[in-house]
């Protein structure tokens, strides 16, 4: 039996972070944990999670489009037009915070990950790039448009990846749908809920046969979102808005 935690969409809480990972610890039974994507962004807390997530040797690393779009301000490339009136003021102030240890970190991030797991295929990314798209940079848009969260649409967002479990973010509400020949999963994110609760996946593999589980850790969130104002956070009315 092999048992796995699958975690996304971080974005800079690093108090629900912690919650996430105190609860996987406690269990004593978790083989490894895969990170989707988008470990900064949105939230305040950049550092402390980048070293929160760097420091565990148990932790494997997806790239999201925040962790990529900031560091193509660091790199002093071309920025997503498609952010640049929602983010771009707001990336530059976590760059300006962003320790410079952690820019090989972020910079080297892959954005697929495939590994067979007691003879399943298992599929980790942050969200659906088309083959053809996936060494476009990231101010060319390469990931796919979110879609509902539906098999229907699901199945057809990963068309063509010959997988037995798929696993994302990106979009942070539940998706969990079984076609018969493909489990899809997404646990939601990390950081980002309308509650003081963080989320994260468990999958066990055993005997041919995938279990999947979704777990609701509660947290105090109020210096999460505190911290905004008493940083100063650019673009605050939007992320609450839209993310909180």
């Amino acid at each position: 039996m092999v048992k796995f935690a699958i975690l996304t969409d971080i974005h800079g809480n690093i108090d629900a972070l912690n919650a996430v990972l105190s609860n996987i610890d406690n269990r004593t039974d978790i083989d490894h944990i895969y990170n989707l994507g988008d470990n900064i962004g949105v939230g305040h807390c950049t550092n402390e999670v980048l070293e929160a997530v760097t420091s565990r040797k148990d932790m494997t690393y997806i790239a999201g489009n925040h962790d990529e779009a900031i560091m193509s301000v660091v790199n002093n490339e071309p920025y997503p037009e498609s952010l640049k009136s929602k983010f771009y003021e707001h990336h530059q102030w976590i760059v300006e915070h962003l320790d410079s240890k952690y820019y090989t970190f972020l910079n080297d991030l892959k954005r697929e990950v495939t590994k067979e797991i007691d003879g399943l295929k298992f599929y980790f990314t942050h969200y659906r790039i088309l083959e053809e798209n996936m060494d476009k940079h990231i101010s060319e848009d390469p990931f796919e448009p979110i879609v509902d969260p539906s098999l229907e649409h699901v199945h057809g967002l990963f068309n063509g990846v010959d997988a037995d479990f798929v696993t994302f973010g990106h979009n942070h509400v539940l998706h969990h749908f079984d076609d018969i020949e493909t489990i899809y999963f997404n646990p939601g994110s990390v950081g980002l809920n309308n509650g003081a609760y963080a989320v994260y996946g468990i999958v066990e593999v055993k005997d041919g046969a995938i279990n999947v589980e979704r777990v609701k850790v509660p947290y105090d969130n109020q210096p999460f979102l505190e911290g905004f104002d008493d940083k100063k956070v650019p673009g605050k009315q939007l992320i609450f808005e839209s993310f909180i």
